[in-house]
């Protein structure tokens, strides 16, 4: 992801993931993690003015960049917010202090692809040094509590999946959402939420400092104690019925007879390797005679579109565009070879004229398709919904995107100029096949309560509930 899109040079849409893999890519606005200028700004502190003047920086950076900042908020809002944050800086910091700050502008965009990224040198730098973050995976549910998603073993210490995590360091785990949540990007608080939990061990030491030492208060089956962990342990993931085959990425299997499910995890994978993962996939499928598919992104945030074209392909029954059109805005950056594109500030509007074709009819699937969709399915997730969906390839089943339907994408990146601290804004807005222009998730045909737990075992609300309609569609 985070490739270059000039067409006719590369005709994918190549839109961000809200939770980016931090890769070099050309060009140094689409470069994520570049060396700093001087080392020298890791250790001294910013001025006062400095920080006022990054602050300012990262308004005018956005304004600059995104399509239509007013869609996704007010900016007469987010301008008094920058005021806010200024008048919080009276002495001079240390640049993870002033992220501290400044950080919290990510919320106010409300928009998943326009973020400040982490300090991550000195993030790098601890790890390095042998420094251990946060050591569990977690997930937050509605209620914004805090659960460990998988068993843990160090040595003779456990913990078991699903425990509730009621505290870490004395600070309540709503306390700790609620506040991390203002330093990530996301179209609502809920997505922010989801977004804290993927990236937890980054976002607990950028926003408070935690790392290496962490008291957990966490409440298993009714009963309440105290977890304690240390630098020196070596906390493993184990096996688990909760976890076991899920702890894959991407998988497909069979539910039971003449029914597959497909988990993707996520589209942050080469597109090779992506395809021949697909590939394998339908070949069981067929021998297996697969009539009903579900494929369950709920909890993917998005990467490379030519992934998602290329699955696509398979369950298609006609030419396909994965969107109608696109807005970009100009600037400095993306004005194209000699700046044929325009001005700056220019907004282009284009319409996408790459269709896809269909597999060959001896391979595409045939068979019905459920697409289970959540609050976490963002970025070429949500492409892939609005795919199926708007071109009849699939019945949606789950819970309405957080994200809109018609995404961001293709951002562009700049230092803040003095602390040097990382953004990244969306300078594309991307419309979905059917042209529909409404400032929405992408809603599912059938809508299901989720459950508390995001585990794609048997006992899944939305599974269970996609199976159930599946045996009624058979059934007649």
């Amino acid at each position: 992801m985070f490739k270059q899109i000039l067409k006719p040079i590369n005709k994918s849409l190549m839109i961000a993931c809200v939770l980016p893999v931090l890769v070099a890519c050309q060009g140094s606005h689409l470069e994520i993690m570049p060396d700093l200028s001087d080392e020298t700004i890791l250790t001294e502190h910013l001025s006062v003015e400095q920080m006022h003047q990054d602050i300012d920086a990262l308004l005018q950076g956005a304004l600059e960049r995104h399509p239509n900042l007013e869609k996704y908020t007010q900016v007469s809002e987010l301008k008094s917010y920058t005021e806010v944050l200024k008048s919080q800086i009276t002495r001079p910091l240390m640049r993870t202090e002033f992220y501290k700050i400044v950080g919290q502008l990510s919320h106010k965009f409300n928009d998943g692809h326009a973020f400040l990224i982490w300090p991550y040198q000195e993030y790098s730098l601890l790890k390095e040094q042998g420094a251990k973050p946060f050591p569990f995976e977690v997930f937050i549910n509605s209620q914004q509590e805090l659960y460990i998603q998988n068993d843990y073993q160090s040595g003779i210490e456990g913990v078991v999946a699903e425990s509730k995590i009621l505290s870490i360091n004395g600070i309540s785990t709503k306390d700790l959402v609620l506040d991390m949540q203002k330093y990530t990007g996301g179209e609502s608080q809920l997505l922010r939420e989801k977004v804290v939990a993927a990236r937890f061990p980054v976002n607990l030491w950028a926003v408070y400092g935690f790392i290496n030492e962490f008291k957990l208060e966490i409440e298993v089956e009714g009963k309440t104690k105290t977890l304690q962990i240390t630098q020196d342990q070596d906390w493993q993931k184990t096996e688990s019925v909760i976890s076991g085959e899920t702890n894959q990425n991407h998988y497909f299997k069979e539910l039971e007879e003449g029914i597959g499910l497909l988990y993707l995890d996520h589209f942050d994978i080469k597109p090779s390797e992506f395809e021949d993962f697909i590939d394998d996939s339908f070949e069981q499928i067929k021998t297996l005679n697969i009539h009903s598919l579900i494929i369950d992104i709920r909890n993917n945030p998005g990467g490379n579109t030519d992934t998602v074209a290329y699955l696509s392909r398979y369950l298609a029954n006609k030419p396909f565009r994965l969107v109608s059109g696109l807005q970009e805005k100009l600037n400095k950056d993306n004005r194209g070879w000699f700046h044929y594109k325009g001005e700056v500030g220019e907004i282009v509007d284009t319409d996408w004229d790459d269709w896809e074709t269909p597999m060959s009819d001896d391979i595409r699937f045939t068979g019905k398709v459920y697409l289970l969709t959540g609050a976490m399915s963002y970025s070429a997730a949500i492409v892939l919904a609005t795919t199926l969906k708007d071109n009849g390839f699939a019945t949606l089943v789950g819970q309405p995107t957080q994200g809109f339907a018609n995404q961001s994408g293709q951002g562009n990146l700049f230092n803040l100029p003095h602390s040097e601290l990382r953004a990244y804004i969306t300078t594309r807005l991307l419309v979905r096949p059917s042209g529909e222009l409404t400032q929405q998730g992408v809603q599912p045909h059938y809508e299901i309560e989720p459950g508390n737990s995001i585990t794609q075992s048997m006992d899944d609300k939305t599974i269970a509930a996609t199976l159930e309609l599946i045996r009624k569609k058979t059934a007649k």
